[in-house]
């Protein structure tokens, strides 16, 4: 079967004895931003993180977080696409191409559906060509965590949106925006207009923002990857 690719390339530095890691910075989240993305949601990547784990000084945590949007309650029945193939690309001397891939396969849809994990290691192929590589023998389920292999632990399930984004005060900006939800404006194209966001919420602060996405309890499905900061630099 010929799989989809979605990717995200991440930077690894190493200093001493110590490595440090980057990610390619990015400045928005991705929602439905357009009608092919809409209609194919196991493709849309919306926010891509990594950061020190919090109880492993030597462990970094990679997320990668797909299908947004997910209505309240349907998260546990929400599966990953299994015709794309998730990719975290790790490219460790700043050259744009990767060193190592991470990849989470799917098999199946729905509640039980299986995950596996291959990686991090060498990639039969870099760039824009890529390879479904020999995964771990130790698979997983839909919102379960397991550990394929010594010192990794993954989720791959339905989480809420960690999107900040007040939705309504953008409509109110541009009023003839179609929102991806229900592909019409949401708001009165002959309503006032304003003409800047809402500040962030705080003490003092009359008119704040609001959490669109947390307001109306949106999730998503996020690949969630804990592993040793070693295995990115081998």
């Amino acid at each position: 079967m010929k799989h989809r690719v979605i990717a995200y390339c991440a930077i690894g530095l190493v200093a001493l004895a110590t490595p440090v890691f980057l990610i390619k910075r990015s400045h928005a989240s991705d929602h439905a931003d357009t009608p092919n993305i809409a209609a194919n949601p196991g493709e849309d990547i919306s926010d891509v993180f990594i950061f020190p784990s919090s109880s492993n000084p030597n462990n970094v945590v990679l997320v990668m977080n797909v299908h947004p949007l997910i209505n309240p309650g349907s998260g546990p029945s929400t599966s990953f696409d299994p015709n794309v193939l998730y990719q975290f690309k790790v490219d460790n001397t700043g050259d744009g191409v990767e060193d190592l891939v991470i990849q989470a396969q799917f098999t199946g849809t729905g509640p039980t559906q299986g995950v596996a994990i291959a990686g991090p290691l060498r990639p039969s192929t870099t760039g824009n060509s890529n390879v479904k590589e020999k995964a771990y023998a130790t698979t997983g389920t839909l919102n379960t965590t397991f550990s394929p292999t010594r010192g990794m632990t993954v989720f791959c399930g339905a989480r809420e949106d960690p999107f900040f984004f007040d939705l309504d005060q953008f409509f109110t900006i541009f009023p003839d925006r179609a929102t991806p939800i229900t592909g019409t404006p949401v708001s009165n194209p002959n309503a006032p207009q304003a003409t800047t966001f809402r500040q962030a919420p705080g003490p003092g602060v009359t008119n704040p923002a609001v959490d669109f996405l947390s307001a109306h309890q949106f999730n998503v499905l996020s690949i969630v990857i804990e592993l040793p900061r070693s295995m990115l630099t081998q």
